[in-house]
């Protein structure tokens, strides 16, 4: 077993199952959704740290997904559409009016201090659109090759799906 050494005891054990949000779109043209995952979470009985496993689309301590945020940034970076559009594509929660949407620019940062999206590394001193454009990129280079052809959009939700 991977968490133990032969002739010892368990390292890491069972520690329940916890439902963990994620949000975005399922696919680069389906509309944003709310799915409930149920994680598994284990305990390292050395140090007791609690580990929890989830899919490899779910990106750490955020509330979207890897590929809705990369799309995100991909609408705003490469097709230029106005926070608010990128928003309705995106969010399931529906807004009546809005002119912005924050978590925009706090991706932005996230990917600039290199918290999120860890492959991308804009230079120095990058705009916001220019730091998701060149994740839009990154990602899309990601992609597999038998999505060359494809769309934009389907080619950077599939390279940020690969990019676990």
């Amino acid at each position: 077993m991977a968490a133990r050494e032969p002739g010892r005891a368990l390292g890491i054990v069972g520690h329940g199952r916890r439902d963990r949000q994620q949000r975005g779109p399922r696919g680069a043209a389906e509309a944003p959704v709310t799915a409930v995952l149920r994680v598994r979470r284990y305990r390292c009985r050395g140090c007791r740290a609690i580990l929890t496993v989830v899919p490899y689309e779910v990106a750490p301590r955020r509330h979207y997904s890897r590929p809705a945020i990369a799309l995100a940034l991909a609408r705003q970076g490469l097709l230029r559409e106005r926070a608010a559009a990128v928003r309705r594509a995106i969010s399931p929660w529906s807004v009546s009016e809005t002119s912005g949407w924050p978590t925009l620019r706090r991706w932005q940062g996230a990917v600039a201090a290199g918290t999120l999206l860890p492959q991308v590394q804009p230079r120095a001193g990058a705009t916001g659109l220019e730091i998701a454009a060149r994740a839009a990129y990154v990602a899309m280079a990601y992609a597999p090759p038998s999505l060359r052809g494809a769309p934009v959009l389907a080619q950077v939700y599939a390279g940020a799906t690969a990019m676990a």
